[in-house]
């Protein structure tokens, strides 16, 4: 049970200092432009991480599942790899590098499930299902093809709102009967729509490639493409404004479009380690170590699936609102064989990605902000809004990007549409190299500090 709690405890470590180091993600360019003091910009990035932290909650399949070998990811080997990350962020802090903590993320959980791989292959040769021999760089799932199924929402003809009948009143996924039909459909605040399912062959790409290496030369070409092209257009529109209005105005856009960064890193951030505590809860449970556990402390029991009725805390926080605020708002479709999370921890990483955010990236804030370009308030909402546009479009897409790069580079583009010149190369080639360097180094660290832990007995192999 203590290495379920350490496993927690780790993971919430590293929650908080994915709040400090990329707090800049989201305020950086509105601290550069002078539009809000440091101390303000954090209190806003703070606030809307913790609303964004409550939506999305899907576990972070890319994280959890879709990268390595579940047979090779223990809860010591979750905590090694985590101690790496943290360690990673904290350099990268240290030094005022915007680097992924996404990316450190993936490095450290491929390296520790490789590093555990090979301590098992030096007892006993690996082998696949049907007993053939495979080597240790199977812990890494490299690319995956499968079939995609898409569950849209269409409008519930009148049969089926009378179908469902008094479900009505019960916000969720239902499953009703239709003569000798099933129909899955959505209910939220009185409002009905039916689950379409559509089929797409060998659209659902996953691993390492797909899902990481892809995604990591893709969206800083955009990001730095659109910023550039967004900051040509506002530049051609804008060109007979006086500057004291073209301040003026978007200083007070540039609020919500550094709201938005906030929001969405929160959404795309704080769900990582929710799943990984949620894993290490559900393996808990599973093997047994919680079948003692006090009646106070049964909260920790965490059973795989969930159920069809639960909503997210951010679609609860939606329900509560007036209609005319709702704006049609549905929550997407429960699926059963996913695992849901818990609230509590939801809550918790929540919170503790709030805290850490309100304790600021002071560091990576100068880098960003004023290191890399000058920046004016037009300058800071386009570099805002083709970033949470790259997010948005690439998220649509199924791929999880870093909103370090995604910014980061808009930063760039941005700058170069003012004047190449007016960008500092030197700076923006250590930043690269960050980027470059964060799986591999990653990866590196957690290898050796599971190898060492292995070999010092400080890690034992289930054989």
């Amino acid at each position: 049970m203590l290495l379920v709690f350490t496993v927690i405890l780790v993971a919430l470590i590293f929650t908080y200092t994915n709040g400090f180091h990329d707090t800049a993600n989201a305020i950086a360019t509105v601290v550069g432009t002078k539009v809000l003091t440091p101390r303000q910009a954090i209190a806003l990035a703070a606030v809307t991480n913790l609303l964004g932290a409550f939506f999305g909650l899907a576990v972070a399949k890319t994280i959890s599942s879709g990268l390595v070998d579940a047979h090779f990811i223990t809860q010591g080997v979750l905590v090694c790899g985590l101690f790496a990350a943290i360690g990673w962020n904290l350099l990268t802090w240290y030094y005022g590098l915007p680097s992924s903590s996404s990316h450190a993320l993936v490095g450290c959980l491929i390296g520790a499930a490789i590093a555990y791989a090979a301590c098992l292959d030096d007892l006993k040769p690996l082998t696949d299902k049907d007993g053939k021999p495979v080597s240790v760089w199977s812990a890494v799932k490299w690319t995956e093809v499968k079939d995609k199924k898409d569950k849209n929402l269409v409008p519930a003809p009148a049969e089926v709102v009378a179908a469902l009948g008094d479900g009505l009143k019960t916000n969720g996924t239902h499953t009703i009967h239709l003569g000798t039909n099933k129909v899955q459909v959505v209910a939220f605040c009185g409002r009905v729509a039916v689950v379409e399912t559509v089929v797409k062959p060998h659209a659902d790409k996953s691993g390492l490639f797909y899902k990481v290496v892809v995604p990591m030369f893709t969206s800083p070409v955009l990001g730095f493409a659109g910023g550039f092209l967004f900051m040509l257009i506002l530049y051609f529109l804008l060109r007979k404004w006086r500057p004291t209005t073209v301040s003026r105005v978007f200083g007070k856009l540039q609020l919500f479009s550094s709201a938005y960064m906030g929001f969405g890193h929160g959404m795309n951030d704080a769900t990582k380690c929710m799943g990984i505590i949620t894993l290490a809860l559900v393996a808990a449970t599973t093997s047994g170590v919680f079948a003692d556990l006090p009646s106070w402390a049964g909260f920790l029991v965490t059973k795989e699936g969930s159920s069809p009725f639960n909503l997210t805390l951010g679609d609860q926080m939606v329900a509560a609102l007036p209609n005319f605020l709702q704006f049609g708002y549905m929550p997407a479709p429960a699926d059963v064989k996913s695992q849901g999370i818990p609230n509590w921890v939801v809550v918790l990483c929540a919170l503790i990605m709030a805290a850490g955010t309100a304790a600021g990236g002071w560091r990576i804030i100068k880098t960003m902000g004023h290191k890399m370009v000058k920046l004016q308030p037009v300058h800071g909402f386009a570099a805002e809004t083709t970033a949470a546009t790259v997010l948005a479009i690439t998220g649509s897409l199924g791929m999880p990007v870093s909103t370090t790069h995604a910014i980061s580079t808009s930063i760039m583009g941005v700058g170069c549409a003012k004047r190449f010149s007016a960008l500092k190369l030197g700076v923006v080639e250590r930043i690269v190299w960050a980027w470059i360097l964060t799986i591999p180094v990653t990866a590196g660290v957690s290898f050796c500090l599971v190898w060492a832990c292995v070999k010092a007995g400080i890690l034992h192999l289930a054989l």
